[in-house]
């Protein structure tokens, strides 16, 4: 599998690696691979073609880097148990997801249509399994600051290994053009 991200920059970086520390602890929230670096996806597929790289780089260098805001801790729904912090969707942002997804469309082997224009719900993961104890995170999680503001510079093609792991394949700047 591979995913196209953007990694968070520090402080917000060190802020979900402490948060995913504190759900494993108190809530038992988990993963189901080795964590990828704190991060929100644009789109992912099982496999991108290998010309994929030579696209992004030409797209990425059209854009500007862009500001991202977050707000609150929420989930999908009571059936989907994933945990995250919403990302405000913004004109700027959307236009770019839209740009990305319509390039590598063509490119993906069997997408994941949740990440499409008007689907996508752009989101900073802080857990996703089904054995966490949710509502006790929901609660605790309702006092920390989630109101993040940061500029988003890159982007990141992270493939899932044999290990069960992700590891970064390649980045790509934003404006280099």
């Amino acid at each position: 599998m591979q995913a196209l991200v953007t990694v968070l920059p520090d402080p917000y970086y060190q802020a979900v690696e402490e948060l995913w520390a504190e759900l494993d602890a108190k809530f038992g929230c988990q993963h189901v691979y080795v964590r990828p670096k704190p991060h929100f996806t644009w789109q992912y597929a099982e496999e991108y073609a290998p010309n994929y790289a030579e696209v992004l780089d030409q797209l990425c260098h059209k854009f500007a880097p862009i500001e991202v805001k977050t707000d609150v801790v929420t989930t999908f729904s009571e059936l989907d148990p994933v945990l995250f912090v919403r990302i405000i969707q913004t004109p700027e942002l959307l236009e770019i997801h839209r740009l990305l997804w319509e390039a590598l469309l063509p490119l993906g082997h069997e997408p994941c249509m949740l990440y499409e224009p008007g689907v996508w719900v752009p989101h900073i993961t802080l857990s996703n399994e089904s054995w966490c104890n949710l509502a006790g995170a929901k609660k605790y999680l309702i006092d920390k600051d989630t109101r993040w503001t940061f500029m988003v510079e890159t982007l990141v093609m992270l493939h899932l290994g044999d290990d069960n792991a992700w590891g970064v394949e390649q980045e790509f700047r934003l404006g280099m053009g």
